[in-house]
């Protein structure tokens, strides 16, 4: 499976904090009226898709990552972005740098153990109000291997998502190990069950897309290290 990349990122003399993720998503959902660009359709109700346009502070600083139709989308309004706007602070003509890719995406079957590692290099809201329940309910208090073979089987559906969103039809078994710890989340003013940590899998992904909840406001994205030639 390949698919077009971008990465827009931007230098600031400011470092900014992570939460500053939403207020990135807003200006480019403000400026650019796009569904790709906000997540929301005409009537305003939400598009219930993988979001192919992802906002996200890493290493204190602003970047957008696109993918398929969202690189489209980023490449073709490059040049239209002359500030950047959060709230009350603005940055005139910041310095941006766009790369674009072509990722080839597969599964390593060659291997009798996952060949890559991805670090959560923000929390992932790994849980949905379903998953939240069973989770406080049955492993919250139960031993590390049985939560992470609970928590193994959310990471699979979350790729399997993503796949999904960029029409990559899996045929392939997808192996996971992880592992995770809880991390507490503040998120639209409530407090979450967030995880950080790693896992391993035999499947290559794009660096610094989001798995989980919330990945447009940049929860959840991964870091990638291959670990085995």
């Amino acid at each position: 499976m390949e698919i077009k990349l971008t990465k827009l990122s931007y230098e600031l003399e400011d470092d900014l904090p992570v939460r500053y993720g939403h207020k990135l998503r807003g200006y480019f959902a403000n400026k650019f009226k796009d569904v790709l660009f906000h997540q929301h359709k005409k009537d305003g109700s939400l598009r219930y898709k993988y979001p192919l346009i992802q906002y996200k502070i890493i290493d204190n600083k602003p970047l957008i990552i696109g993918l398929g139709e969202g690189a489209e989308k980023i490449i073709n309004n490059f040049l239209d972005i002359d500030e950047l706007r959060f709230e009350n602070e603005v940055y005139i003509n910041p310095a941006g740098r766009l790369n674009v890719d072509q990722e080839e995406l597969f599964i390593n079957n060659n291997y009798d153990m996952p060949v890559y590692k991805y670090n959560f290099i923000t929390p992932w809201l790994g849980l949905s109000q379903k998953n939240y329940k069973k989770y406080r309910n049955n492993y919250l208090d139960t031993t590390t291997k049985e939560k992470m073979k609970f928590l193994k089987r959310l990471i699979i559906g979350n790729i399997l998502s993503f796949a999904k969103g960029i029409d990559w039809w899996i045929e392939e078994e997808i192996v996971v190990e992880a592992k995770l710890e809880e991390v507490s989340v503040k998120f639209k003013n409530k407090e979450m069950i967030g995880f950080k940590g790693y896992f391993f899998s035999n499947i290559y992904l794009p660096e610094f897309i989001g798995l989980g909840k919330s990945t447009s406001r940049g929860f959840g994205t991964i870091s990638r290290e291959k670990i085995l030639d």
